[in-house]
Protein backbone atom coordinates (compact mmCIF):
# COMPACT_ATOMS: atom_id res chain seq x y z
CA UNK A 1 0.00 0.00 0.00
CA UNK A 2 1.07 3.58 -0.39
CA UNK A 3 1.36 4.11 3.17
CA UNK A 4 4.18 1.98 3.75
CA UNK A 5 6.33 3.65 1.34
CA UNK A 6 6.31 6.89 3.47
CA UNK A 7 8.53 8.46 6.11
CA UNK A 8 7.02 7.60 9.07
CA UNK A 9 8.07 6.67 12.49
CA UNK A 10 6.35 3.57 14.14
CA UNK A 11 4.16 3.50 16.91
CA UNK A 12 5.43 0.63 18.05
CA UNK A 13 8.57 2.99 18.59
CA UNK A 14 6.71 5.07 21.05
CA UNK A 15 4.20 3.12 23.21
CA UNK A 16 3.93 -0.55 21.13
CA UNK A 17 -38.94 10.07 -3.77
CA UNK A 18 -39.95 13.90 -2.75
CA UNK A 19 -39.09 10.93 -0.26
CA UNK A 20 -42.34 8.85 -0.40
CA UNK A 21 -42.87 9.74 3.79
CA UNK A 22 -41.27 13.05 3.54
CA UNK A 23 -38.28 11.99 5.73
CA UNK A 24 -36.75 15.54 5.15
CA UNK A 25 -39.68 16.94 5.97
CA UNK A 26 -39.67 14.80 9.50
CA UNK A 27 -36.50 15.86 10.24
CA UNK A 28 -37.01 19.11 10.08
CA UNK A 29 -39.04 19.42 13.16
CA UNK A 30 -36.44 18.79 15.42
CA UNK A 31 -36.86 22.12 17.87
CA UNK A 32 -40.69 20.92 18.67
CA UNK A 33 -39.84 16.95 18.73
CA UNK A 34 -37.04 17.39 20.94
CA UNK A 35 -38.97 17.85 24.01
CA UNK A 36 -41.69 15.22 23.52
CA UNK A 37 -38.87 12.65 22.16
CA UNK A 38 -37.07 13.41 25.44
CA UNK A 39 -40.20 12.51 27.47
CA UNK A 40 -41.31 9.61 25.66
CA UNK A 41 -37.47 8.61 26.30
CA UNK A 42 -37.35 9.09 29.98
CA UNK A 43 -40.41 7.52 30.34
CA UNK A 44 -39.76 4.19 28.63
CA UNK A 45 -36.10 4.25 30.28
CA UNK A 46 -37.36 4.36 33.50
CA UNK A 47 -40.59 1.71 32.96
CA UNK A 48 -38.53 -0.62 31.03
CA UNK A 49 -35.41 -0.89 32.67
CA UNK A 50 -37.15 -1.34 36.30
CA UNK A 51 -40.03 -3.28 34.91
CA UNK A 52 -38.18 -6.04 35.18
CA UNK A 53 -39.82 -9.65 35.90
CA UNK A 54 -43.35 -7.22 36.52
CA UNK A 55 -43.80 -6.97 33.02
CA UNK A 56 -43.93 -10.05 30.86
CA UNK A 57 -43.42 -7.80 27.54
CA UNK A 58 -40.71 -6.44 28.67
CA UNK A 59 -37.05 -8.40 28.47
CA UNK A 60 -33.71 -5.95 29.53
CA UNK A 61 -31.94 -5.75 26.04
CA UNK A 62 -34.29 -6.63 24.37
CA UNK A 63 -36.91 -3.88 24.94
CA UNK A 64 -40.85 -3.62 25.02
CA UNK A 65 -43.55 -5.54 23.23
CA UNK A 66 -46.56 -3.59 23.08
CA UNK A 67 -49.40 -6.15 22.88
CA UNK A 68 -50.26 -8.18 19.97
CA UNK A 69 -49.99 -4.36 17.68
CA UNK A 70 -46.25 -5.24 16.25
CA UNK A 71 -44.88 -2.20 18.18
CA UNK A 72 -41.86 -3.00 19.93
CA UNK A 73 -39.88 -0.22 22.05
CA UNK A 74 -35.93 -0.64 22.64
CA UNK A 75 -33.31 1.69 22.98
CA UNK A 76 -29.80 2.26 24.51
CA UNK A 77 -28.08 4.89 27.03
CA UNK A 78 -24.39 6.02 27.21
CA UNK A 79 -23.02 7.61 30.40
CA UNK A 80 -19.21 8.65 29.54
CA UNK A 81 -16.06 10.73 30.82
CA UNK A 82 -13.41 11.78 29.20
CA UNK A 83 -9.77 13.42 30.40
CA UNK A 84 -8.06 14.02 27.45
CA UNK A 85 -4.32 14.79 27.28
CA UNK A 86 -3.99 18.04 29.51
CA UNK A 87 -7.81 19.47 28.40
CA UNK A 88 -10.30 19.51 31.43
CA UNK A 89 -12.32 16.34 32.07
CA UNK A 90 -15.49 15.55 30.97
CA UNK A 91 -19.06 14.18 32.12
CA UNK A 92 -21.98 13.20 29.25
CA UNK A 93 -25.32 11.48 29.12
CA UNK A 94 -23.74 11.12 25.55
CA UNK A 95 -26.68 9.57 23.90
CA UNK A 96 -30.46 8.30 25.07
CA UNK A 97 -31.87 6.76 21.86
CA UNK A 98 -35.41 5.12 21.44
CA UNK A 99 -35.95 2.18 18.97
CA UNK A 100 -39.48 1.84 17.28
CA UNK A 101 -40.35 -0.97 15.44
CA UNK A 102 -43.27 -2.26 13.75
CA UNK A 103 -43.92 -5.39 12.22
CA UNK A 104 -47.28 -7.13 11.82
CA UNK A 105 -46.18 -9.88 9.99
CA UNK A 106 -47.18 -8.48 6.69
CA UNK A 107 -44.63 -7.73 4.26
CA UNK A 108 -44.57 -3.93 5.31
CA UNK A 109 -42.15 -3.35 8.17
CA UNK A 110 -40.67 0.50 9.81
CA UNK A 111 -38.00 1.51 12.07
CA UNK A 112 -36.92 4.61 13.22
CA UNK A 113 -34.43 5.45 15.87
CA UNK A 114 -34.64 8.80 17.47
CA UNK A 115 -31.62 10.58 19.56
CA UNK A 116 -30.88 12.66 21.97
CA UNK A 117 -26.83 13.71 22.26
CA UNK A 118 -25.13 15.08 25.27
CA UNK A 119 -28.52 14.59 27.45
CA UNK A 120 -26.79 15.94 30.67
CA UNK A 121 -23.01 17.35 30.58
CA UNK A 122 -20.62 18.24 33.08
CA UNK A 123 -16.71 19.39 32.88
CA UNK A 124 -13.93 21.03 34.75
CA UNK A 125 -15.13 24.50 33.94
CA UNK A 126 -18.78 24.12 33.85
CA UNK A 127 -21.50 22.72 35.89
CA UNK A 128 -24.34 20.00 35.15
CA UNK A 129 -26.47 21.07 32.49
CA UNK A 130 -29.09 20.21 29.66
CA UNK A 131 -27.93 23.35 27.63
CA UNK A 132 -26.00 20.70 25.08
CA UNK A 133 -28.61 18.67 24.47
CA UNK A 134 -29.54 18.18 20.45
CA UNK A 135 -32.05 16.03 19.26
CA UNK A 136 -31.51 13.80 16.25
CA UNK A 137 -33.62 11.51 13.90
CA UNK A 138 -30.44 8.58 13.43
CA UNK A 139 -32.52 6.33 11.61
CA UNK A 140 -36.32 6.15 9.64
CA UNK A 141 -37.25 3.84 7.29
CA UNK A 142 -39.69 1.47 5.26
CA UNK A 143 -39.11 -2.05 4.28
CA UNK A 144 -41.09 -4.00 1.83
CA UNK A 145 -40.45 -7.48 1.95
CA UNK A 146 -40.47 -8.91 -1.87
CA UNK A 147 -39.17 -12.17 -1.49
CA UNK A 148 -36.87 -14.28 0.80
CA UNK A 149 -34.06 -12.72 -1.07
CA UNK A 150 -35.08 -9.16 -1.51
CA UNK A 151 -36.41 -6.08 0.73
CA UNK A 152 -36.70 -2.69 -0.45
CA UNK A 153 -35.70 -0.40 1.93
CA UNK A 154 -36.81 3.27 1.88
CA UNK A 155 -35.59 6.48 4.52
CA UNK A 156 -32.37 7.03 6.59
CA UNK A 157 -30.18 4.51 7.00
CA UNK A 158 -26.65 3.70 8.37
CA UNK A 159 -24.19 3.77 5.49
CA UNK A 160 -23.15 -0.25 4.72
CA UNK A 161 -19.31 0.52 4.83
CA UNK A 162 -17.50 -1.70 6.95
CA UNK A 163 -18.62 -3.73 10.28
CA UNK A 164 -18.72 -0.68 13.19
CA UNK A 165 -21.27 1.94 11.91
CA UNK A 166 -23.44 -0.97 11.24
CA UNK A 167 -23.34 -2.19 14.39
CA UNK A 168 -24.08 1.20 15.74
CA UNK A 169 -25.31 0.78 19.26
CA UNK A 170 -22.54 1.67 22.01
CA UNK A 171 -23.37 -1.21 24.38
CA UNK A 172 -22.44 -3.49 21.23
CA UNK A 173 -18.94 -2.75 20.80
CA UNK A 174 -15.72 -3.06 23.15
CA UNK A 175 -14.34 0.11 23.68
CA UNK A 176 -15.95 4.14 24.43
CA UNK A 177 -13.35 5.88 21.64
CA UNK A 178 -14.34 4.92 17.98
CA UNK A 179 -11.83 4.06 15.12
CA UNK A 180 -11.29 6.66 12.90
CA UNK A 181 -11.59 4.68 9.27
CA UNK A 182 -15.22 4.24 10.57
CA UNK A 183 -16.19 7.39 10.15
CA UNK A 184 -13.96 9.85 9.06
CA UNK A 185 -13.97 9.63 5.32
CA UNK A 186 -17.44 9.06 4.34
CA UNK A 187 -21.20 9.82 5.74
CA UNK A 188 -22.32 7.79 8.60
CA UNK A 189 -25.77 7.97 7.12
CA UNK A 190 -27.36 7.73 3.88
CA UNK A 191 -31.15 8.60 2.81
CA UNK A 192 -32.72 7.28 -0.14
CA UNK A 193 -33.63 3.92 -1.48
CA UNK A 194 -31.74 0.30 -0.64
CA UNK A 195 -32.24 -3.26 -2.19
CA UNK A 196 -30.91 -5.91 0.29
CA UNK A 197 -31.03 -9.26 1.24
CA UNK A 198 -29.31 -12.90 1.46
CA UNK A 199 -28.30 -15.16 -0.93
CA UNK A 200 -27.06 -19.03 -0.55
CA UNK A 201 -24.27 -19.91 -1.87
CA UNK A 202 -21.51 -22.71 -1.52
CA UNK A 203 -23.48 -23.84 1.48
CA UNK A 204 -23.15 -20.34 3.12
CA UNK A 205 -24.87 -16.90 2.70
CA UNK A 206 -23.78 -13.95 1.16
CA UNK A 207 -25.31 -11.02 2.68
CA UNK A 208 -25.58 -8.20 -0.12
CA UNK A 209 -26.84 -4.51 -0.29
CA UNK A 210 -27.15 -1.97 -3.13
CA UNK A 211 -27.85 1.86 -1.65
CA UNK A 212 -28.76 5.26 -4.06
CA UNK A 213 -28.97 8.29 -1.85
CA UNK A 214 -29.80 12.09 -2.13
CA UNK A 215 -29.46 13.44 1.33
CA UNK A 216 -29.08 17.06 0.51
CA UNK A 217 -32.73 16.89 -0.66
CA UNK A 218 -34.44 14.28 1.67
CA UNK A 219 -32.82 15.21 5.11
CA UNK A 220 -32.01 18.75 4.81
CA UNK A 221 -31.54 19.15 8.62
CA UNK A 222 -28.81 16.55 8.96
CA UNK A 223 -26.16 17.65 11.78
CA UNK A 224 -23.11 15.77 10.70
CA UNK A 225 -19.92 17.40 9.94
CA UNK A 226 -19.36 14.66 6.42
CA UNK A 227 -22.55 14.84 4.93
CA UNK A 228 -23.39 13.02 1.40
CA UNK A 229 -25.00 15.20 -1.62
CA UNK A 230 -25.54 11.98 -3.36
CA UNK A 231 -24.24 8.46 -3.22
CA UNK A 232 -24.15 5.49 -4.88
CA UNK A 233 -22.60 2.39 -3.12
CA UNK A 234 -23.15 -1.21 -1.79
CA UNK A 235 -21.58 -3.84 0.40
CA UNK A 236 -21.40 -7.61 0.09
CA UNK A 237 -20.58 -9.92 3.40
CA UNK A 238 -19.93 -13.66 3.07
CA UNK A 239 -19.43 -15.80 5.92
CA UNK A 240 -16.74 -17.80 5.06
CA UNK A 241 -16.85 -20.48 8.35
CA UNK A 242 -19.57 -19.97 11.42
CA UNK A 243 -16.58 -18.11 12.69
CA UNK A 244 -15.23 -15.91 10.28
CA UNK A 245 -16.85 -13.43 8.14
CA UNK A 246 -15.54 -11.12 5.11
CA UNK A 247 -16.72 -8.16 4.03
CA UNK A 248 -16.50 -5.26 1.18
CA UNK A 249 -17.65 -2.15 0.98
CA UNK A 250 -17.98 1.06 -2.46
CA UNK A 251 -19.33 4.31 -2.30
CA UNK A 252 -19.03 6.64 -5.24
CA UNK A 253 -20.09 10.13 -3.76
CA UNK A 254 -20.43 13.62 -3.48
CA UNK A 255 -19.98 15.86 -0.34
CA UNK A 256 -22.75 19.02 0.47
CA UNK A 257 -19.63 20.93 0.84
CA UNK A 258 -17.42 19.65 -2.13
CA UNK A 259 -20.36 19.00 -5.04
CA UNK A 260 -18.06 19.36 -7.80
CA UNK A 261 -15.74 16.88 -6.28
CA UNK A 262 -16.45 12.78 -6.66
CA UNK A 263 -15.14 10.54 -4.33
CA UNK A 264 -14.63 6.57 -4.83
CA UNK A 265 -14.11 4.93 -1.60
CA UNK A 266 -13.42 0.82 -1.45
CA UNK A 267 -13.54 -1.03 2.08
CA UNK A 268 -12.40 -4.43 3.50
CA UNK A 269 -13.64 -5.97 6.54
CA UNK A 270 -13.32 -9.23 8.28
CA UNK A 271 -14.46 -10.75 11.84
CA UNK A 272 -13.11 -13.71 13.83
CA UNK A 273 -14.67 -15.23 16.56
CA UNK A 274 -13.70 -18.14 18.97
CA UNK A 275 -15.50 -19.17 22.26
CA UNK A 276 -15.12 -15.48 24.14
CA UNK A 277 -12.07 -14.28 21.94
CA UNK A 278 -12.39 -12.32 18.96
CA UNK A 279 -10.47 -10.23 16.14
CA UNK A 280 -12.06 -7.93 13.69
CA UNK A 281 -10.48 -4.99 11.43
CA UNK A 282 -11.25 -2.62 8.67
CA UNK A 283 -9.14 -0.65 5.93
CA UNK A 284 -10.93 1.85 3.69
CA UNK A 285 -9.20 4.13 0.91
CA UNK A 286 -10.56 6.99 -0.21
CA UNK A 287 -9.83 8.52 -3.63
CA UNK A 288 -11.15 11.83 -5.15
CA UNK A 289 -10.38 14.29 -7.82
CA UNK A 290 -9.88 17.29 -5.96
CA UNK A 291 -6.82 19.65 -6.26
CA UNK A 292 -7.25 21.21 -3.22
CA UNK A 293 -6.60 18.50 -1.01
CA UNK A 294 -4.60 15.23 -0.35
CA UNK A 295 -6.58 12.64 -3.29
CA UNK A 296 -5.36 8.88 -2.01
CA UNK A 297 -6.48 8.22 1.98
CA UNK A 298 -5.54 5.18 3.69
CA UNK A 299 -7.41 4.64 7.35
CA UNK A 300 -7.61 0.96 9.17
CA UNK A 301 -7.76 -0.38 12.41
CA UNK A 302 -7.49 -4.14 13.55
CA UNK A 303 -8.75 -5.20 17.21
CA UNK A 304 -8.72 -7.97 19.87
CA UNK A 305 -10.72 -9.21 22.37
CA UNK A 306 -9.31 -11.54 24.97
CA UNK A 307 -11.10 -12.98 28.24
CA UNK A 308 -9.36 -12.20 31.56
CA UNK A 309 -11.84 -13.52 33.97
CA UNK A 310 -15.38 -13.96 34.48
CA UNK A 311 -17.16 -11.18 32.98
CA UNK A 312 -13.98 -9.03 32.15
CA UNK A 313 -12.22 -8.73 28.89
CA UNK A 314 -9.12 -7.37 27.68
CA UNK A 315 -9.37 -5.03 24.55
CA UNK A 316 -6.63 -3.54 22.47
CA UNK A 317 -6.59 -1.45 18.91
CA UNK A 318 -3.66 -0.18 16.66
CA UNK A 319 -5.33 2.37 14.21
CA UNK A 320 -3.92 3.99 11.16
CA UNK A 321 -5.09 7.23 9.52
CA UNK A 322 -3.94 9.24 6.48
CA UNK A 323 -5.17 12.96 6.92
CA UNK A 324 -6.15 15.47 4.41
CA UNK A 325 -4.28 17.94 5.47
CA UNK A 326 -1.91 16.59 8.28
CA UNK A 327 0.79 14.22 8.93
CA UNK A 328 0.03 10.49 8.73
CA UNK A 329 -1.51 9.29 12.23
CA UNK A 330 -1.32 6.04 14.29
CA UNK A 331 -2.45 5.59 17.61
CA UNK A 332 -2.76 2.19 20.29
CA UNK A 333 -5.94 1.37 22.22
CA UNK A 334 -5.55 -0.22 25.40
CA UNK A 335 -8.21 -0.93 28.20
CA UNK A 336 -11.19 -3.33 29.94
CA UNK A 337 -14.39 -4.06 29.72
CA UNK A 338 -17.00 -5.47 32.05
CA UNK A 339 -19.76 -7.14 30.87
CA UNK A 340 -22.00 -8.88 33.83
CA UNK A 341 -25.28 -9.23 31.08
CA UNK A 342 -25.20 -8.81 27.81
CA UNK A 343 -27.15 -5.71 27.68
CA UNK A 344 -24.74 -3.96 29.89
CA UNK A 345 -21.19 -2.85 29.67
CA UNK A 346 -18.71 -0.85 31.38
CA UNK A 347 -15.51 0.02 30.18
CA UNK A 348 -12.11 1.91 30.68
CA UNK A 349 -9.44 2.16 27.91
CA UNK A 350 -6.08 4.59 27.43
CA UNK A 351 -5.31 6.24 24.00
CA UNK A 352 -2.18 6.98 22.93
CA UNK A 353 -0.63 7.87 19.59
CA UNK A 354 1.22 10.39 17.25
CA UNK A 355 -0.16 12.37 14.91
CA UNK A 356 -3.36 12.60 16.54
CA UNK A 357 -4.29 15.30 18.07
CA UNK A 358 -7.40 16.43 15.68
CA UNK A 359 -8.84 13.11 14.92
CA UNK A 360 -7.98 10.64 18.20
CA UNK A 361 -6.31 12.70 20.71
CA UNK A 362 -4.30 10.89 23.55
CA UNK A 363 -6.49 9.97 26.78
CA UNK A 364 -8.47 8.41 29.32
CA UNK A 365 -11.71 7.54 28.49
CA UNK A 366 -14.32 5.29 30.53
CA UNK A 367 -18.59 4.87 30.08
CA UNK A 368 -21.27 2.55 30.85
CA UNK A 369 -23.71 1.55 28.43
CA UNK A 370 -27.18 -0.15 29.03
CA UNK A 371 -29.18 -1.51 25.87
CA UNK A 372 -32.96 -1.75 27.05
Amino acid sequence: MAYKTRNRRSLTSNVIPSFIFKVGWLVGFSHNLLTTWLAVLLSITSCVVFAGGENKGYQLGRGYKVGDTGIHLGGYAIAQTRGVGSSPWSFNVDDLSLFLTWDNGSRLRFFSETEVENLLSAGEHRDLTTGMAKFQLERLYLDYLVNESLTVRLGKILTPVGQWNLIHADPLVWTTTRPVATDNLFSEHATGIMLHGMIPLAGRSLDYSVYGDYSSALDPSHTESIHFDNAIGARLRYALTNKLLIGASFVDFALQDSRNTRNQLMGFDFAWSYQHFAVNSEIVYRNNDSSVSRNNLWQGYVQGVAPLTNHFYGVSRYEFFDQAKDQFGQVGVFGFAYRPKPPLIWKLEYRLGEHNRHLAPDGLYASFSLLF
